[in-house]
Parts: C-alpha cells; structure tokens; sequence
C-alpha cells in the first residue's frame, strides 16, 4: 500500500494509497492439494486493516496495517475462521509487505507518519511460516518505509515507499545496501513514490511509481537499464499499483489501484497481459472494492482464483466509518 512522508504528498498518497504478492516472488507455486475455494474471506478482528496477502500451501497470510499484527486463515478447514499468527509489535504502528521463501515468512513493519513528519523506524523480519516464530530481523535505513518485500537468489529487495529506490538484503551475511538501484526517471513529486513491485522469476522487476510500470532486469545480482513498460487499453490514473501479482506461466500481472479517500468504493483491479517484458494489455479485474489492497493468484485444480483484500483504509484515515467485517473478495479467472 502507497503511503506518505511529507505534509505536501500526504492527501494525495491517501487518495490514492499504493503493497497487496515464493523464492522468487512470481506465482509458480505448483497446484496446492484440492481445497473449496469460496466466494469470499472475512477477517473480524477490528483495527487489522489488511494490507498484503499471500498464500503458501493454502494457509492465508494476511498483514495488519492498522495493528502490525499478521493473521493466517487455514482454506482446508471446515471453518474458515481468522487466526492471530504474530502478534503486533509495540514500536511499530503498520505491518506492510509479505512474502514467502519456502517455510520462510518475510514481513515489513513500519512507522509512517500521515501528519508530515518523518517516518520512524523500520525493518524487515522473517519467521517460521508454519510455527510464527521469530528467525531474524534486520533494521532498514533511516526515513525508509518498506513497501514490498521481494525474494531473488537468495536476497531480499525491499521497496521504498519513503525514497524510491530498492534496497537490497543479504540475509547470508547481513548486508544491507541501500542503493541497490534507484533512477532519476523515478519521480516522487508523481502520485507519491514507488508502490507495487515484484520479480517476475524469470529475470527482472517490475515496478510501478508515477502512474507507470517500470521493467528492471537483473543480471548477476545487479539492475540493469531500467525501461518504462507500454500498456494498450488502459489510461491514466487506471495505471496506479498497490497490491501487486504476477504469473510467470502467462506472464500476466494482477495489481489494485486504492480507492483510499473516496467514500464512493470504487477500488479496482486490473490485470496486464505482457507480450514481452515491456509491452502489456491491460483490463479491468473487478470493481467496487472498499479500498483495495492486496492481491494474490492461488492456482487450485487447473483454475486460477484472484483474492482481493478490502482494506477499509478510509475508516482508518476518517474518509468514511468502518463496515465490519474486513472482508477478502475472491474471484474466479
């Protein structure tokens, strides 16, 4: 989910927030065993506000914007209650991006400050994603506001939100560099700073800041040339990611455009069917979400199956009241 530093981009950002994805992040996950998936998820507990899903051998994810709390929802249960999996931290306001790397959970805490103040601390955290035991953490960068989580080699590359640039984490040796790639095409005056990334597992990034999709090949673990992609059929502030999803068996990309801000609930999700790594079509999903957030691909049974979170972000930042239940919208592709 886009959120925002400073005073001036503050109202903006939350007009239009832009975080909801294995190794190497595209969804290649081979089919799960058989599950019913259903129409739609809820989630009860009030102040969680989900922003990321993922889903790993058909236990649902889910990070908690409002209480830095992740919560699991278990799809071959008989009852498809939400489960508190990690509690929230005491310093750390939002939990952003998730992602799995085998029995690893990777997960972003932050401390944006919507007011115009700097952010406060941040960090990057795995567990144990079948126990919610703590394995590491690793402080990032002060003013950073990690956006999204990405996993390619064996390293993690954490999005931005605060600057724009990916920042790189060598979970073998602890290094973190902080430079990994940025680029002066990237503009933060543009609708904020980078949102929804991910690696397409086959060798590169695509990132979304300014109301575009940026391609960055990776070669030897270093960003190559970064080059705008082209997008037929969609216009505008149409091209704005929050939650992001790829699937490297198409090639096709699946991401939200927050509606934070809006009362109306016109959150929408666009799908982006590349013909190369730099030229897509895109359409509409689905439409009418409160506040679009995550996104995730689940293949069960040769069907593929879109979960979409409904953040209620409005609620939170007083645009609109909060409609319990928090509620995960599935639809059939």
């Amino acid at each position: 989910m886009k959120k925002v530093t400073y005073l001036a981009l503050a109202f903006t950002a939350i007009l239009s927030l832009a975080s909801c994805s294995d190794d190497d992040d595209a969804n290649t996950t081979p089919t799960q065993p058989s599950i019913t998936v259903p129409d739609s998820l809820t989630v009860t507990q009030e102040g969680f506000y989900p922003e990321d899903i993922v889903i790993s051998d058909n236990i649902v994810y889910l990070s908690g914007f409002g209480d830095s709390t992740i919560r699991t929802i278990d799809l071959s249960a008989s009852n498809l209650t939400d489960q508190l999996f990690v509690a929230g931290e005491a310093d750390f306001a939002q939990r952003w991006g998730l992602k799995v790397d085998g029995d690893i959970l990777l997960s972003l805490l932050g401390n944006a400050d919507f007011t115009g103040g700097a952010p406060g601390p941040s960090k990057l955290v795995t567990y144990n994603k079948n126990t919610g035991a703590k394995l590491n953490e690793w402080t990032l960068p002060d003013t950073t506001i990690g956006h999204t989580v990405s996993v390619v080699d064996g390293k993690y590359y954490v999005t931005d939100f605060g600057n724009p640039r990916i920042i790189e984490v060598n979970p073998q040796t602890g290094a973190i560099n902080e430079s990994w790639f940025t680029s002066s095409d990237w503009d933060p005056t543009i609708d904020g700073n980078v949102g929804g990334t991910i690696y397409d597992g086959q060798g590169g990034f695509y990132a979304y800041l300014g109301f575009n999709f940026w391609y960055i090949p990776i070669s030897n673990g270093q960003p190559r040339t970064m080059q705008q992609v082209t997008i037929n059929g969609l216009s505008g502030e149409q091209i704005n990611a929050d939650g992001i999803s790829f699937d490297s068996d198409t090639n096709t990309l699946y991401y939200s455009s927050n509606d934070t801000g809006n009362p109306q609930n016109v959150g929408t999700v666009y799908k982006l069917q590349f013909s190369n790594t730099t030229t897509a079509t895109g359409s509409i999903i689905a439409e009418g979400l409160n506040d679009a957030s995550g996104v995730w691909l689940l293949k069960n049974e040769g069907v593929d199956y879109l979960f979409m979170c409904e953040s209620q972000f409005g609620a939170l930042f007083g645009f609109n009241t909060f409609q319990p239940p928090f509620v995960i919208r599935i639809q059939q592709l």
